[in-house]
């Protein structure tokens, strides 16, 4: 099974929105894998920062990415601070830009 379940920008789009809804504490469960690689907040949150590295390297670089990789980082401390709701509302922030940007 791939680390995270997206290989392109149009995919990595609906893991936003998965990490959206989940974090921080309704992240299910992972069938098949080890302890180590369950959804947590950090895990789910390298893989956006991953999918973004992606989405640039499909895309090139573009200001839009930029915005979105300073909105991850203050979604990620929104969350590790027990902010949920600001959290969501900084991702919700990150899929708007990313509807944007045509993929697929």
């Amino acid at each position: 099974m791939a680390r995270f379940p997206f290989n392109d920008l149009h995919s990595f789009k609906d893991y936003v929105g998965f990490v959206k809804m989940c974090s921080s504490t309704k992240f299910p469960l992972r069938e098949g894998l080890g302890p180590d690689e369950q959804w947590s907040l950090d895990l789910a949150f390298e893989g956006l920062r991953y999918g973004l590295k992606l989405a640039i390297e499909e895309k090139g670089e573009r200001p839009v990415f930029t915005e979105c990789q300073e909105l991850v980082e203050k979604a990620y401390n929104q969350y590790r601070e027990g902010q949920r709701r600001e959290g969501f509302f900084t991702l919700e922030q990150v899929q708007k830009l990313l509807r944007k940007v045509p993929s697929q």
